[in-house]
């Protein structure tokens, strides 16, 4: 019986689902109706991906005697998948196999898989979802670590929102998520040990959104970090976090001379509660923003923030709070091709105290300069020219190390939809 419903929703259409009255239902609504292809009932988003097409000047940035250039290519394949299930519910379905290939360097070489599903039920005043994700894939490990490392994670999540009224709802949000990483074996550190964890959290969030392009939101955040090896047990923790901010809403299919507002921003404080009583704990001003403007009737602005704890790759150091800043410009140079400059900056600040984090000298400090030349050459193909300049400085002696990259990367196809919908602290 369930065969022949699923053969009777992908040979007979349904009705798309109805939006509801909640923000989030008319974004889920409007993600389905976008999709680029229709079979029956499934909507589906695919693309081909060819990224990191170039030359790197140095693989491990620096945490070898010599620099490693290579040749690289990273190819996937995203797919979205979705399936109305009548006029309230939708599944979703997301998989995005992917293939990282070195010319030389061949133990850098990898499979990698992300897989995902979700159900949506946008209801009258509610919109519920909930879903998980298995991952597997080779990534550069943090800004203390800066090479390739295996990362293995399996999430659980799920969304809970009322709304109250025409401007004020309220949501509930919980996340887990257990990572497990790879040997890099270099320079003796194992992430094994110290990284290997679980994390949860739950989220009280209220929105108001005193128009149809900007939302408000309060969110009161727990969260609770607990290590697997025994060797780590030290490291479990707590977090108490309160944020504030808003969502600047862009309206679909807008087009005007000068870009509106769009982004978002999420400040505020959060208490790092360290269980081991021997370990210093954090507290202070967290923060997640990305804005860009419209300056003139081509060009726009964008300044970014990322701030937060994050847990340490050395065994001596429970955490850091590492903080990105920046800012950059867009152009553009006609119909089809846009230019588009970055520049960041990023630095660590270690607990300082001898018996619980590490010594100055492993405080970090990076500069990184990102230029592109986008062309949409057709409706489905889009080729973007880079050049990504960085500079990474280690410790009060100001040892440096330079990574350099130059190549392109070429997407054909419709990438996958996205809605607006509740997230969870600084994941915005």
């Amino acid at each position: 019986m369930a065969s022949l419903m699923g053969v009777c929703l992908v040979v007979f259409p349904v009705s798309v689902l109805g939006q509801g009255r909640t923000w989030a239902g008319t974004s889920l609504a409007q993600m389905v109706e976008s999709a680029r292809w229709r079979i029956g009932a499934l909507r589906v988003n695919a693309s081909l991906s060819l990224t990191n097409v170039g030359y790197d000047s140095d693989l491990y940035y620096g945490h070898l005697d010599e620099p490693a250039p290579d040749l690289t290519l990273t190819a996937s394949i995203p797919v979205q998948i979705l399936v109305p299930l009548g006029k309230k519910a939708v599944l979703e379905i997301n998989d995005s196999p992917q293939c990282v290939f070195y010319f030389s360097t061949e133990k850098e070489r990898a499979w990698d898989n992300s897989f995902g599903s979700r159900i949506h039920f946008a209801l009258k005043r509610f919109y519920i979802q909930a879903g998980g994700e298995l991952s597997s894939v080779r990534r550069r490990m943090s800004p203390e670590l800066n090479v390739n490392v295996r990362e293995r994670s399996e999430a659980l999540d799920g969304t809970l929102l009322w709304q109250a009224s025409r401007n004020v709802s309220f949501a509930t949000l919980y996340d887990h998520v257990r990572y497990s990483y790879g040997d890099p074996e270099i320079g003796g550190i194992s992430p094994v040990q110290a990284l290997n964890r679980e994390e949860g959290y739950v989220d009280l969030v209220t929105y108001f959104q005193p128009s149809t392009r900007l939302r408000l939101f309060v969110d009161g955040q727990y969260g609770l970090y607990t290590f697997s090896e025994a060797v780590a047990t030290g490291r479990n923790t707590r977090s108490y976090g309160v944020f504030g901010g808003l969502d600047f809403v862009p309206r679909e299919g807008e087009t005007r001379p000068v870009e509106p507002v769009q982004g978002s921003i999420s400040l505020g404080y959060k208490r790092f509660d360290v269980l081991d009583a021997a370990s210093l704990d954090g507290s202070g001003f967290v923060g997640a923003a990305d804005v860009s403007v419209g300056l003139f009737k081509r060009t726009a602005a964008r300044v970014f923030l990322s701030r937060d704890f994050e847990f340490s790759v050395y065994s001596d150091g429970t955490y850091y709070l590492s903080t990105t800043y920046g800012g950059g410009v867009r152009r553009r140079l006609s119909r089809r091709a846009t230019f588009t400059y970055d520049v960041s900056f990023s630095q660590s600040a270690y607990p300082q105290d001898e018996a619980a984090g590490p010594p100055d000298d492993r405080n970090f400090r990076y500069t990184n300069h990102l230029f592109n030349l986008s062309i949409q050459l057709t409706r489905s193909l889009a080729i973007t020219f880079q050049t990504m300049l960085s500079r990474r400085t280690l410790g009060e002696m100001g040892d440096e190390s330079r990574r350099n990259f130059f190549g392109l990367s070429l997407v054909y196809g419709v990438p996958s939809g996205s809605i607006s919908a509740p997230a969870r602290g600084l994941s915005r």
